[in-house]
């Protein structure tokens, strides 16, 4: 008989260097794309929508514990690929995973096609790696330079012009010497930022 393959301590840490070389971080991103996988279930109105993401976290892991080298160029694209298998054999083969009609959740988007509600869960997930990308590189910046940018981009289109103004001045520079170091910094952050989400997997 074939033995079924339990998760156990060494194939998770494997699997939670997968998401980062810091253990709290990849702790963080691993608890982050588990979230995501079950709302994406739940949205397909599946009974155990953290059974089915567990399984996909499974999947992948034995995938690494098997000697597979998982090094794609967006992790969230890798698990995601998976979470698709998942669903269709779900889809295929209903009863092994579903309870009675009656105790199933109402599907949020019922006629909503996998493939894109994938995509859109795959597209937040992304943006808020991003925003959380900047504000590390931002928060990372020197006191000075971090004012600076912060300052140069505060207020709505119309009252920027003056605020930029006024923050030359008070540097006791030009406009357009403003300009170019606003735009050296955001050379910086670009670099960092890219970095991060590299790191991140996306």
């Amino acid at each position: 008989m074939k033995r079924e393959w339990v998760l156990n301590q060494e194939s998770f840490n494997k699997l939670l260097a997968l998401f980062d070389s810091d253990i709290e971080r990849a702790a963080e991103k691993y608890e982050y794309m588990r979230a995501t996988l079950i709302k994406l279930f739940e949205c397909r109105g599946c009974h155990s929508p953290r059974d089915l993401a567990d399984e996909v976290i499974n999947r992948v892991a034995r995938q690494l514990e098997e000697g597979k080298d998982i090094h794609p160029p967006s992790l969230v694209n890798y698990f995601f690929g998976v979470a698709r298998n998942v669903l269709r054999e779900h889809q295929r083969h209903p009863e092994s995973t579903m309870a009675t009609l009656d105790a199933l959740a109402p599907a949020e988007h019922p006629a909503e096609d996998p493939d894109a509600l994938f995509d859109q869960l795959s597209a937040r997930y992304k943006s808020e790696q991003r925003l959380e990308c900047i504000e590390t590189c931002v928060a990372g910046l020197p006191p000075e330079t971090r004012r600076l940018i912060l300052s140069y981009y505060e207020g709505e289109e119309g009252i920027k012009i003056e605020n930029r103004k006024r923050l030359a001045e008070s540097l006791g520079i030009p406009i357009n010497t403003l300009r170019i170091r606003v735009h050296r910094i955001r050379e910086r952050l670009e670099k960092c930022v890219a970095d991060c989400l590299g790191r991140a997997g996306e």
